[in-house]
């Protein structure tokens, strides 16, 4: 794994804005706070181009699905433990079992604590829920049938009315070599290391008449590597040294852009604005919701329109610069408050939030319409990307 490739989130995220990023830090600038209050997959913050881990910049990011944030905490703070138990063959059974006990630790109380200290955490859910999303995108809305007899610990099927949340028996993601932490180039040559016989001291070929003295060849053909993948484990280790000074919040998004948390010390003594990137759920657009969805259900598609709200009112402080994600027809009205509209997408297959949904007449999928709103204190774009629409 290459140290740029740590720039990227370890789990695929639906409608995630790194193609976005260049653009976003161009309208910000070198912020001495910023300030990311629907987190996902990070993508934005770790494209940022200017040095981090600075004395006097902060980074804050906030997100309201306790396995999002309790995964970014536990990199940040235990990433070999985090890798050991995201790498793990996919199998289908696996994954089931991984993601009913994912949802069985996800409760009031758990996000509580997640919400109540901002360094709680539990990296084998982190690495477990890593494993379940690169497995199956959408594994965790919990609206399956399938979950745990509490007495038999079998799997069972729900009935209609469900009382816990379940998981889908579907089929591993197998449309590709691997994505997130089973992506193919963290792959070595070897065998992977199984768990031994531990019920006696050894058996057949293994016997205890059999052993002498000594240690391992150092010859390569006779070694094995790991059952946690080598590059797995380093690129948890860069993402950690990355977000070594991040503050990963849990909770609602309008905690994190009070002026009381969003202008720190820097920003309140002049030294710079504060720069606040919003990419709230859409509420334009034809979606699957929940596919990483909070415990209270909060995808439910106003939050769009509270954002604006809150953007129309902020948008004229000077100590602010907002970018504000969404399509091309949901905010519009804040263009009448001095806002600038831009375009950000990327032509292709699967570059827009949503390009690999196709609904448009021409087969363009809806990758045309992502668009980025500036508030008027936002820098001028330097004409390296496009420019202000109108």
């Amino acid at each position: 794994m290459a140290n740029n490739d740590a720039r990227k989130a370890p789990f695929p995220y639906f409608g995630g804005k790194r193609r976005a990023a260049p653009v976003v830090w161009q309208l910000l600038g070198d912020v001495p706070h910023y300030v990311e209050p629907f987190a996902g997959s990070l993508a934005v913050l770790l494209d940022r181009p200017h040095p981090c881990n600075r004395p006097y910049h902060s980074e804050t990011v906030n997100d309201l699905d306790g396995f999002i944030v309790n995964a970014w905490r536990a990199i940040q703070w235990a990433p070999e433990e985090v890798a050991r138990h995201a790498s793990w063959p996919v199998s289908e059974a696996d994954k089931q079992a991984r993601q009913i006990a994912c949802l069985q630790w996800r409760d009031d109380v758990v996000l509580d604590l997640l919400a109540g200290s901002a360094e709680w955490f539990d990296p084998m859910i982190a690495g477990w829920w890593l494993y379940g999303v690169a497995c199956q995108i959408g594994a965790f809305s919990g609206d399956g049938p399938w979950t745990q007899d509490p007495k038999t610990g079998r799997i069972i099927k729900q009935p209609i009315v469900r009382t816990e949340p379940g998981v889908s028996r579907g089929l591993p993601h197998l449309g590709s070599n691997g994505q997130g932490v089973n992506h193919a180039g963290l792959r070595e040559t070897g065998v992977s290391r199984g768990l031994p016989h531990l019920g006696s001291n050894g058996q057949g070929v293994n016997r205890p008449q059999l052993r002498e003295a000594g240690v391992l060849s150092d010859e390569p053909d006779n070694e094995f590597h790991a059952m946690t993948m080598p590059g797995l484990i380093r690129w948890m280790q860069l993402l950690s040294a990355r977000l070594r000074h991040v503050r990963i919040i849990n909770g609602q998004w309008h905690r994190v852009v009070t002026s009381g948390a969003a202008h720190t010390i820097p920003v309140r003594m002049g030294d710079g604005p504060a720069g606040v990137f919003l990419d709230p759920p859409y509420d334009s657009v034809i979606r699957s919701k929940g596919l990483y969805q909070a415990h209270d259900g909060a995808d439910d598609g106003s939050v769009a329109a509270e954002v604006r709200a809150w953007c129309a009112e902020a948008g004229s402080n000077p100590k602010f610069r907002i970018v504000l994600a969404g399509y091309d027809t949901e905010h519009g009205e804040l263009e009448q408050l001095g806002w600038t509209v831009h375009e950000w997408y990327t032509k292709g297959y699967l570059t827009g939030g949503m390009g690999n949904v196709d609904t448009s007449e021409d087969g363009g999928g809806q990758q045309h319409r992502e668009r980025l709103w500036a508030s008027p204190h936002c820098l001028p774009l330097d004409g390296t990307s496009q420019g202000a629409l109108f």
